[in-house]
């Protein structure tokens, strides 16, 4: 059996299942004499040259958290295609602590050649990280999600803060926490999810400058009498 040690975004099962990478088990363990750093180049179409992935480091007093998978036959080499393996990612061999003992199991290091110093990791990207929050002690936890994020413009506000991405029609947008949430209530009530250009029109035309609405129904059939979805 194929042990693999994550701590970064396939922290996030749902991550594993999206990428075809099948396991059988996992569990918490933490890797000593390495610590985490955010400085590996994104490199992806789209996305902004100041974010960064997760990646581990030798540092003598360093501690990285992370989750233990037992992976089945065959997921190993799925993962080096997903990692980008060797280009981006080498494959290293590592020693983890898990509650039974001691562990020897492949990690992925980001290659030299793909690293900068000040880079950010998004804010989908820590969550998919956080989503492994069982495996994680709470102290590691709270340190991830305090951590800086890339901050940008919202496409719905205008305003500038720490945002997320949002792909719609193949194309990346900005969004605050605060427009994304109204954007998902919003259209939790009409039974669709609202396009960024409407979740704006509502924003700025009905919300920002408007006298405020007593619920959301009010501000939804205000929005539908304006034309605005």
């Amino acid at each position: 059996m194929t042990k693999y040690f994550a701590f970064g975004s396939n922290c996030d099962p749902s991550v594993m299942e999206q990428k075809g990478v099948e396991f059988t088990a996992r569990q918490r363990v933490v890797l000593r004499g390495y610590r985490l750093l955010f400085n590996k180049k994104a490199l992806r179409e789209n996305l902004p040259d100041s974010i960064g992935f997760a990646n581990i480091n030798r540092c003598e007093d360093g501690m990285v958290e992370g989750i233990l998978y037992q992976l089945v036959l065959g997921a190993l080499e799925r993962l080096d295609e997903t990692e980008r393996y060797p280009n981006h990612y080498d494959r290293v061999r590592v020693v983890v602590e898990a509650e039974s003992g001691t562990e020897e199991c492949w990690a992925y290091q980001a290659q030299p050649a793909v690293t900068a110093d000040g880079l950010v990791p998004s804010r989908n990207y820590l969550n998919h990280i956080l989503a492994g929050r069982e495996f994680l002690s709470q102290q590691y936890f709270e340190a991830l999600d305090q951590s800086q994020s890339y901050s940008g413009e919202c496409a719905c506000c205008g305003r500038r803060s720490e945002v997320l991405f949002v792909r719609e029609d193949n194309r990346l947008h900005t969004l605050c926490q605060s427009c994304r949430e109204a954007r998902i209530k919003w259209g939790d009530s009409i039974n669709r999810l609202l396009t960024v250009a409407e979740t704006a029109s509502i924003m700025n035309q009905l919300v920002m400058n408007g006298s405020g609405f007593s619920s959301i129904e009010e501000l939804l059939s205000a929005a539908k009498a304006r034309n605005l979805i």
